[in-house]
């Protein structure tokens, strides 16, 4: 079906929609007020479709029609039920690793040993079979440690393998081999890897250094075209950006493997512990090392924009804060057409389209959770309700956030309030330096939030 719709008229759909879902606010007009600091000019920024406007409230940036795909989308979100006919599916292969990463929760660690088959694989497969893979597009395979479930992956890959479909794997890296590389260059879909690496900080934080037992097979990966990426988690004792990227760079360098099709993807380590007791609690940043790690970021992305626009050689690789995902350059992008929200969460929680499930067939909120989040099976998918997802943030919390349309509400686990405003404190420094600094990038000059 085609859609051929305004966005004026977009914008009553929208509205209409909103009488139907609490979550979202029953109002547009939530602004943010910022001044260009060369000029002093005034500008708008609203909080809910993402525009920039003057002070009559005209628009700044190119108002774009909305992609046709708009709509399908915004009426899949906001729901608490799944689709038959996913375009990304999560599978939870278990809760195996060798490793026992410090700020980690995972349950089933310490054993470094491939495990056999699942016994459950074959089920599981017939279950998969019965949705409707036409708009599919990604297939993520998470642990625990990934490979550790290899003969499984093995199967699933090679039984939905075709063209136009990525394949996501993150590993912590030890059990990357060269039968991997061998088994993902036949493929015939596309293959990411990330590699969980704290770079200074992974001794202390995770384990045993390994990296330089990788050198040969992180160099047949790229040969093979096959693209991976560094992905450190910003925690308490390890935010200096800098230092993480003088250590993924370094190495590269001294062994080789070329840095420019290398991203690093940085993670801001939260606190997912409903009792805010446990060892995540201990790694997320706050107080005065907030603060620190404030100062630190801006100045490196302070350094990205020099590098990138200047041609200054800073020896900073691709990163998500600055080159990819929801960082400055595709933010930019979003600006200038006045892109709409999307989803409401920032894991796609919400989305129809988006199914989380693990080798029995249940239908989990997403991959790293355990059973209690377990909201139905695919054998009776038109009955699944998510469980434990707080979808309400947004009218208790964030409508008059300035960034949240790149948070989203952070992570949409339910958690006490005190848990959930320790990991709003380190979104909102993380994302407000992405926004200003593209907001500095637009303007050709730093800007200063007022208020909002």
């Amino acid at each position: 079906m085609e859609y051929t719709i305004s966005l004026d008229n977009l914008k009553r759909k929208l509205k209409k929609e909103e009488n139907k879902l609490p979550m979202f606010s029953r109002t547009t007009e939530s602004w943010s007020k910022f001044t260009v600091d060369n000029n002093g000019t005034t500008f708008y920024y609203s909080n809910y479709d993402n525009g920039l406007y003057d002070e009559n409230k005209n628009p700044l940036t190119q108002v774009a029609e909305p992609d046709p795909k708009y709509i399908q989308i915004i009426s899949e979100t906001r729901s608490r039920v799944k689709s038959d006919k996913p375009y990304w599916i999560r599978i939870l292969l278990g809760h195996a690793c060798n490793y026992s990463c410090s700020y980690c929760m995972q349950k089933d660690i310490g054993n470094p040993d491939e495990r056999a088959k699942i016994t459950t694989t074959d089920y599981f497969i017939e279950q998969l079979n019965k949705l409707d893979f036409s708009r599919l597009t990604k297939i993520d395979l998470w642990g625990g440690e990934t490979l550790l479930y290899w003969k499984t992956i093995e199967e699933i890959m090679t039984k939905f393998d075709r063209e136009g479909l990525e394949w996501y794997i993150p590993t912590n890296g030890t059990p990357l081999q060269m039968k991997h590389v061998e088994f993902f260059s036949k493929l015939k879909g596309k293959v990411g890897i990330g590699i969980s690496h704290d770079g200074p900080g992974h001794v202390a934080l995770r384990g045993e250094e390994f990296l330089h037992k990788k050198v040969e097979v992180l160099k047949a990966l790229q040969k093979a075209g096959i693209q991976f990426s560094f992905n450190p988690v910003i925690s308490k004792t390890n935010y200096d950006l800098f230092q993480i990227n003088k250590f993924f760079y370094d190495y590269c360098v001294e062994n080789g493997i070329d840095t420019k099709p290398i991203g690093i993807s940085w993670t801001l380590g939260h606190n997912h512990d409903y009792e805010n007791i446990h060892n995540s609690a201990d790694h997320v940043i706050g107080g005065e090392s907030l603060e620190k790690f404030g100062v630190i970021l801006r100045q490196y992305l302070d350094k990205c924009i020099e590098q990138y626009f200047g041609g200054v050689d800073h020896k900073l690789m691709n990163n998500a804060l600055f080159h990819g995902g929801m960082g400055v350059l595709p933010y930019i992008d979003t600006l200038k057409q006045q892109i709409l929200p999307t989803t409401t969460t920032s894991c796609g929680v919400d989305d129809e389209g988006v199914l989380s499930v693990d080798m029995k067939g249940n239908v989990r909120t997403c991959p790293h959770t355990d059973e209690s989040f377990i909201g139905g099976h695919l054998e009776a998918l038109d009955q699944v309700k998510l469980k434990n997802v707080d979808l309400d943030r947004y009218e208790r919390h964030c409508k008059s956030c300035s960034v949240f349309r790149l948070c989203k509400s952070n992570c949409p686990i339910q958690v006490p309030d005190d848990v959930f405003y320790s990991n709003c404190a380190i979104e909102k420094v993380y994302h407000r330096a992405i926004q200003e600094t593209a907001f500095k990038i637009l303007f050709k000059s730093p800007v200063t939030l007022h208020e909002t």
